[in-house]
C-alpha cells in the first residue's frame, strides 16, 4: 500500500493543490491554510474562487492558476473569445497564470487562433495547456510537442480521466510521451491524477528512470 503522507514528503516542492468547482466557503479558507501549513507554493482553482482566495494569498509567495475547460473537438472563434475575456479577469484579480484543459485534437486549432496574441495576453504570467494523456496516440506527440512550443506555453498538465486499471495502459502511455519528450519542450511538466497515489508514484519513477533531467521541473497536483 502507498503511504500518502510519505509520497508527499518525497515530492517536497513539486506539489501544488487542487481544489474542486465545489471547494468553496469554509473548504475554501480551510484549503489556503493547507497551503501556508505544508509550505505548497501553488494553488488551481476555478475562475469564480480568484477573487475569494487572492486577499488571502496575496503577501505570501503562493501562485494562483485559474482552471479553464474547453470540451468541444473544435475550437471556435466565439470559444476563443469568451475564454480570452474570463482569463483576462482572472489575472486582473490576482492569478498568476491560467491552466486551459482541451481535447488534443483541438489542440492545434486553439494554438493558430491564440498564438500571435498569447504574449499580449499573458505577460508576465503562465500559460499551462492542459490534456488527457488517454487522448493521445503514440503518432501524436510530435503535433502536440510541437503546438505547446508554438504557444510558448509555461507548462503542460497531463491528466486521465477514465482509468480502467491495467487495460487503460497508463505506464505505457506516460512511458511512450517521456520518450518523445524533446530537448525543445522549455516547458515544465505537472500531473493531474486527483487522490489516484498509485498513478502518481508510477508517474514519477517514470520521469526518473526516463527522463531525470525532468525531475527539477515536475509538478503534482494533489486534490484539496
Amino acid at each position: 500500500m502507498i503511504n500518502k503522507n510519505e509520497l508527499l514528503k518525497q515530492l517536497d516542492g513539486k506539489t501544488g493543490l487542487w481544489c474542486g468547482a465545489d471547494v468553496e466557503g469554509a473548504d475554501l479558507a480551510q484549503a489556503i491554510g493547507i497551503l501556508t501549513e505544508q509550505g505548497i507554493a501553488n494553488l488551481s482553482v476555478v475562475p469564480g474562487a480568484v477573487a475569494t482566495v487572492w486577499p488571502w494569498l496575496e503577501d505570501k509567495n503562493i501562485k494562483i492558476y485559474a482552471r479553464f475547460y474547453l470540451s468541444e473537438k473544435r475550437v471556435t472563434e466565439k470559444q476563443i473569445s469568451d475564454i480570452t475575456v474570463r482569463i483576462n479577469n482572472a489575472l486582473r484579480q490576482g492569478a498568476c497564470g491560467a491552466q486551459i484543459f482541451l481535447r488534443a485534437g483541438a489542440l492545434p486549432g486553439l494554438v493558430d487562433q491564440t498564438y500571435v496574441v498569447r504574449d499580449d495576453l499573458f505577460f508576465d504570467k503562465d500559460l499551462s495547456i492542459g490534456l488527457d494523456i488517454a487522448d493521445i496516440d503514440a503518432n501524436d506527440w510530435g503535433m502536440i510537442f510541437e503546438n505547446l512550443r508554438k504557444i510558448n506555453a509555461t507548462s503542460v498538465v497531463f491528466v486521465f480521466t477514465n482509468d480502467t486499471g491495467d487495460k487503460s495502459d497508463f505506464v505505457g502511455r506516460i512511458y511512450g510521451m517521456l520518450n518523445a519528450w524533446s530537448a525543445e519542450n522549455k516547458f515544465d511538466l505537472h500531473f493531474a491524477f486527483g487522490p489516484n497515489f498509485m498513478r502518481i508514484e508510477q508517474a514519477q519513477r517514470l520521469v526518473q528512470s526516463v527522463q531525470p533531467a525532468l525531475n527539477n521541473r515536475l509538478k503534482i497536483w494533489v486534490n484539496y
